[in-house]
């Protein structure tokens, strides 16, 4: 693992030709701390302007009187987006045979999110247990959610359906893609979409497929808000394409950014990886490539964003000698070419898994880091944690959002400026509304 004050070399492959880029670490200054390892030190959320209602969100599995539910890691509510004066949230459900699709409806004053339509019970008694599949789930189906701008929103899946203002749904086109459906297949061709976003008319869909167990990234383009899908070929990087899949775009105006989701050390955790970006400067229709080289292990990329004139790719790796993600990762650029990782000791602990640009520009980010053990055996409590941006890539206030088994793992910029944040059962409003816009994950 690189020590602070190394450099982390780009290497950006443009149309003109190679160059190489170096790139030194940025330092991050906290104003407030977090201390230890569980990031429940310091500064408290609320400090910070959020509000906690513990219990608001309609838990996504089925429970009992003596079965309190398990959701798995990156199931239940996984995304949020801008509804009316609240949001729409979209995920699975663990309905006790598999994972099924569901949205969470906002409340009144957005302090509530709840299944819609209500989970039930499917009457299966006649049907044999191996064949059982539970309750179908509902809603606007897809594993992303792009708002359009008319009050509709575009599910993006297997299939791309677009919910009208009215609440109609109506099924458009296919992605050309082979989805595997039986999980226990494990050596099956896949795919997965990871991304959507709205560029001008234009809808670029990104993800990854694995064919004969080798993994690549693609980009889809619509230019009829999802009625038909063409693929829009990326250039390679050093004549070949990085085995990982597109895991966000960012966009400002006409630009977009994209960055791989995983390193090449994301899984081995090597001291030493690469990530590749993409960068397109008219709104998805070309692009150029590169890859930033010199990434700790276990580096992943959860959110891209652009906020306060910069650019910024985020999410986590792994300290020194561990094999899981920990640490904040954020890396940043004026231009989206060259790249700079940011030391960010100061910001204490927490993988980042969410992130939105807030009423006054500034980027905010969520995240959660594992809380030690005392016995093996026990289920992981992870404590999160919520950074809000100075308008500088360096200056960032840390608050504790709590720990608990199911940690907040989402955010969004409501229209009227608050900032919504929940995970699986818990959610935090910030209290001071202004003029909304931003990116969220």
């Amino acid at each position: 693992m690189r020590t602070r004050g190394g450099r982390l070399a780009v290497v950006a492959s443009l149309a003109a030709g190679a160059a190489l880029v170096l790139g030194c670490y940025g330092r991050i200054s906290a104003g407030d701390s977090a201390t230890g390892d569980t990031g429940t030190g310091g500064t408290s959320a609320a400090e910070l302007g959020f509000k906690e209602y513990a219990g608001a969100v309609d838990y996504p599995s089925v429970t009992g009187p003596h079965n309190k539910g398990y959701v798995a890691p990156r199931e239940g509510l996984r995304q949020l987006v801008p509804l009316g004066d609240c949001a729409l949230g979209e995920g699975t459900f663990a309905n006790g045979y598999r994972y099924v699709n569901v949205n969470w409806t906002g409340s009144d004053g957005c302090t509530r999110l709840s299944i819609t339509p209500k989970p039930g019970a499917d009457d299966e008694t006649d049907v044999p247990y191996s064949m059982r599949s539970g309750w179908p789930g509902g809603g606007l189906p897809g594993d992303v959610v792009v708002p359009w701008g008319d009050g509709s929103l575009i599910g993006v899946g297997a299939t791309l359906t677009r919910r009208t203002k009215d609440g109609e749904q109506v099924r458009f086109a296919t992605l050309p893609l082979t989805f595997n459906t039986r999980p226990e297949q494990e050596t099956a061709d896949d795919a997965s979409v990871n991304t959507a976003v709205k560029v001008g008319s234009l809808l670029l869909i990104g993800g990854g497929q694995s064919v004969d167990q080798v993994e690549s990234p693609y980009v889809f383009a619509s230019d009829d808000a999802g009625k038909t899908v063409r693929r829009v070929p990326l250039p390679t990087i050093d004549g070949r394409q990085p085995s990982t899949p597109v895991g966000d775009f960012g966009v400002n105006g006409t630009e977009v950014v994209a960055f791989g989701a995983a390193a090449t050390n994301a899984y081995d955790f090597h001291s030493s990886g690469t990530i590749p970006f993409w960068r397109s400067a008219d709104g998805g229709a070309h692009w150029t490539s590169g890859e930033i080289t010199g990434t700790p292990p276990g580096t992943r990329v959860h959110s891209v964003l652009y906020a306060s004139g910069h650019w910024f790719a985020v999410g986590g790796y792994a300290r020194a000698g561990a094999f899981y993600d920990s640490l904040p990762l954020v890396v940043t650029s004026q231009d989206g070419i060259h790249w700079t990782r940011m030391d960010t000791s100061a910001m204490g602990t927490g993988e980042v898994t969410a992130a939105t640009v807030d009423s006054a520009g500034h980027p905010v980010l969520v995240g959660s880091a594992p809380r030690p053990k005392s016995k093996p055996n026990t289920r992981t409590v992870l404590c999160g944690s919520v950074w809000v941006g100075s308008g500088t890539t360096t200056g960032w206030k840390r608050g504790s959002l709590g720990c608990s088994e199911d940690p907040p793992r989402t955010a969004v910029t409501l229209a009227d400026g608050r900032v919504l944040i929940a995970g699986n059962r818990d959610l935090w409003l910030s209290r001071s509304p202004g003029p909304g816009r931003g990116h969220g994950s």
